[in-house]
């Protein structure tokens, strides 16, 4: 994981909440609540690079020793297959909220 560098944590208010993010190299973001031993990762960026070479996953394993329980929430429905190959892989413990994008297929006009 030399690519991805350290994992370097800061945090800044959302609301009444207090955020963490995670930074490591290239722009790749992880955005989530601290609960005790618990995470709540709701955004996982991998900035301008290419999908598909392991980045978010790499990501994942770095993160994975700081928290017993990561979860993830608001979930958009087009990165939901990453997201069960991530808690088949054991990254992650538990999948929340889906956020489904809407087919404008069927819209009228």
């Amino acid at each position: 994981m030399t690519r991805l560098g350290v994992i370097k944590e800061s945090g800044y208010s959302y609301g009444k909440k207090r955020a963490t993010i995670y930074r490591l190299n290239d722009g790749i973001r992880i955005i989530g609540f601290k609960r005790g031993s618990s995470f709540d990762l709701r955004v996982l960026t991998i900035g301008f690079n290419p999908k598909r070479i392991g980045l978010g996953e790499g990501a994942l394993k770095l993160l994975r020793p700081l928290y017993e329980v990561i979860y993830v929430n608001e979930i958009n429905e087009s990165v939901l297959p990453f997201w069960v190959k991530m808690k088949k892989r054991g990254l992650v413990n538990k999948l929340g909220t889906i956020r489904w994008e809407p087919n404008y297929e069927y819209m009228i006009s």
